[in-house]
């Protein structure tokens, strides 16, 4: 089980940062740096198996914390 920031109450970025280092431990994730892209920055996670292989695809999502919230919770 993995303990993922909840996307409630915070700004994308803010979120993307803060993700990053709670994974830190299953890898090197990429920094978002353009919100405009937040699919391609999300996409990072589909490929580090280590994560599970369930995880949302989010090139399926419009909003992004919609997609954040389904990652968190097939992450916990």
């Amino acid at each position: 089980m993995t303990s993922v920031t909840r996307p409630v109450g915070i700004r994308l970025t803010d979120w993307s940062d803060q993700v990053v280092y709670d994974l830190s431990v299953y890898g090197n994730f990429g920094k978002l740096n353009d919100e405009k892209q937040w699919q391609d920055w999300a996409a990072q996670f589909l490929n580090n198996q280590s994560l599970g292989l369930n995880l949302p695809n989010p090139y399926q999502f419009d909003n992004w914390q919609e997609w954040a919230e389904r990652f968190c919770e097939m992450l916990s």
